[in-house]
């Protein structure tokens, strides 16, 4: 199975590009897999055939190209990340540890953080000879997690249980997410980017599952406002435990990653971004018989339809976002997070 496209993904970024880092160790889920899923023994799942890949090549992405962490790896003028279970490629830029599925909380024998890290340690002591190789690789790394607490909450919100019942998951979700990173800052980790929640009022999913007639329960970009104060109020504990990790370990670079605003930003600046009128909230690929063609046929099963132009939406299959999506929030994201790891780097180098 391939990665993705072997071309260069050129004039996607107005800035210029830069060479902070030799690699990047991914972790997520399903936002930021490139293949991991899909190579697992037994997988049958629609994500490595089209339509999913069908404006690149299907290779695991669940979207219809390429993903967030493809654009910033470009950025950094490096490849795309291959996926830790794709069996002898080219790890020498980093690699990915994100499946599809994966939640923050979870053992070993299921799709979760802690695989992940385990995954990533077993592939940091097969590569290199002793902690100080490791060490030193990490310290010109960059460590990206993306995403794998928001599957701790969807679950329980599509089992119908309400916004004060899952709020009691939050502690413990956040209490993973802080030791993890105390683990790859143990290891040697000291460039490290640990994102926040989206504003899930604003996802298909959420919208279809959750649509009320109520029209003060809708913010003025017409997304779910009781589920957008939930992603908020996880966001502000997050960052607390950030700041928190940040003084016990100023010579560690651990940036927030606002992915809330990211979207929030692209859906408030959609039409001149190119988006198409109601191309935030509709889904492309799949069919649903309400305003955000979700719920009916998922993306890639039988009879399920694909919108004439990707492109012009923001979500690709009512969950995940397209390539387009993909790209103008990734974007947004480089613009918060490279200059505030260019300020502790230099404020790092500055004490050393």
């Amino acid at each position: 199975m391939t990665q993705g496209p072997t071309h260069p993904i050129i004039n996607w970024f107005s800035d210029t590009s830069c060479e902070l880092f030799d690699a990047i160790y991914q972790f997520g889920d399903s936002l930021s897999d490139t293949g991991n899923y899909v190579l697992e023994p037994n997988s049958n799942t629609v994500y490595n055939r089209l339509p999913y890949g069908q404006t690149t090549q299907p290779t695991g992405r669940a979207s219809d190209g390429l993903i967030m962490v493809d654009y910033i790896a470009s950025y950094f003028n490096l490849p795309q990340l291959n996926p830790y279970l794709a069996t002898g490629s080219d790890f020498t830029h980093g690699a990915n540890f994100a499946i599809i599925g994966a939640t923050a909380n979870g053992g070993l024998n299921v799709n979760s953080l802690a695989k992940e890290l385990d995954w990533f340690k077993t592939h940091l002591n097969s590569t290199y000879s002793n902690p100080a190789e490791i060490k030193e690789k990490l310290q010109k790394s960059l460590v990206l997690w993306e995403k794998s607490e928001a599957n701790d909450f969807n679950g329980p919100f599509s089992q119908g249980k309400t916004i004060e019942e899952v709020y009691k998951l939050v502690p413990g979700v956040i209490k993973t997410i802080h030791d993890a990173v105390e683990e790859v800052i143990s290891l040697g980790a000291t460039n490290i980017v640990v994102p926040g929640n989206f504003p899930i009022g604003c996802v298909p999913l959420y919208l279809v599952k959750f649509e009320t007639n109520d029209t003060s329960k809708y913010d003025e970009l017409h997304c779910l406002i009781d589920y957008n104060n939930f992603a908020k109020s996880y966001n502000q504990q997050l960052l607390q435990a950030i700041n928190q990790l940040q003084n016990e370990h100023p010579d560690v670079a651990i940036v927030y990653g606002d992915y809330y605003s990211a979207l929030t930003s692209v859906i408030s600046n959609a039409r001149q971004l190119g988006f198409e009128e109601g191309g935030t909230e509709k889904a492309c690929c799949g069919t649903g018989n309400n305003p955000y063609n979700f719920g009916d046929k998922s993306c890639g099963s039988p009879g399920a339809l694909v919108c004439p132009n990707p492109s012009k939406r923001v979500s690709w299959d009512g969950v995940h976002m397209t390539q387009e999506g993909n790209k103008n929030v990734g974007q947004q994201l480089i613009k918060q997070f490279v200059s505030a790891l260019q300020k502790h780097i230099r404020r790092r180098r500055s004490r050393q």
